[in-house]
This record gives C-alpha cells, structure tokens and sequence, in this order.
C-alpha cells in the first residue's frame, strides 16, 4: 500500500510542478496561481517522502508539522535534510499566497517557485532511491 501511495502522492507532485512552471512562465496572468503551485506540489512532494521513508504521512492541518515529521525521518534514515530549508519557506508562505489580503508580488513569485523547484531538485533523488526506504 506504501508504494502505492508514494505513486500517487509523487504523481500528483510532478503534476502540480509542471503546472507551476507554466504558470510562472506567464506571470502577468498567473502569478496567484504560480505561488500557490509552488506551496501546494512540495507539500505533495514532501508527503510522497514521508510516506517512502516512514510508511505515513501527516494528517494534521498544519504543514509545520509535515516539515518537523521530514527532519526527524530523514534524521532517522541519515539523509542530508539539506533541501528541507526551501520546504519551510514554502510552507511558512502557503497562509500569505493563499489567505493574504494583499497580492503577492512577481518577485516574491519567483522566489517561490525557485524554493519549489530546489526542493524537487532535493526531493526527486531521494523518491527514486530504493536503498532508501
């Protein structure tokens, strides 16, 4: 079951970064759109993970709780947790992108989606290791 759902959790990643870069690729008319991408395909990407590395993901609300669950994982299986600072900046921004009163910004935009794609750059090796389950 596992394996399933780290199928189904990196699918639906792979899916929300693609959508991401072409919305980034046009900002003019889709930046909201980009920004909340970016949060929304590392939080899938982090989930696929944590279902690799412990068997679970979290069901809490609250994805601060998701990055803790990441560095104690990757901390147990002693893997470089070096990619999960773009992780917390995404998710520390997913409450402004989605929430926020105010729009967000191209530049914070950009900001954004890179943090996402180093965090897939991070996350990709990791998901397709099978020394690391």
């Amino acid at each position: 079951m596992s394996e399933i759902s780290v199928g189904v959790y990196h699918s639906r990643a792979l899916q929300l970064a693609e959508a991401m870069k072409l919305c980034w690729a046009d900002l003019s008319s889709y930046a909201a759109a980009a920004a909340l991408l970016a949060v929304h395909s590392a939080i899938s990407y982090n989930d696929a993970l944590l279902i690799k590395l412990t068997g679970k993901r979290p069901r809490s609300r609250d994805h601060k709780q998701a990055v803790k669950a990441i560095i104690k994982a990757c901390e147990k299986a002693a893997i470089s947790g070096a990619g999960i600072q773009h992780l917390d900046e995404l998710v520390n921004a997913k409450t402004e992108v989605s929430y926020g009163e105010e729009e967000v910004d191209n530049e914070r935009v950009h900001i954004l989606c890179l943090a996402a794609e180093q965090f897939y750059g991070w996350v990709e090796p990791l998901l397709k290791d099978e020394e690391s389950i």
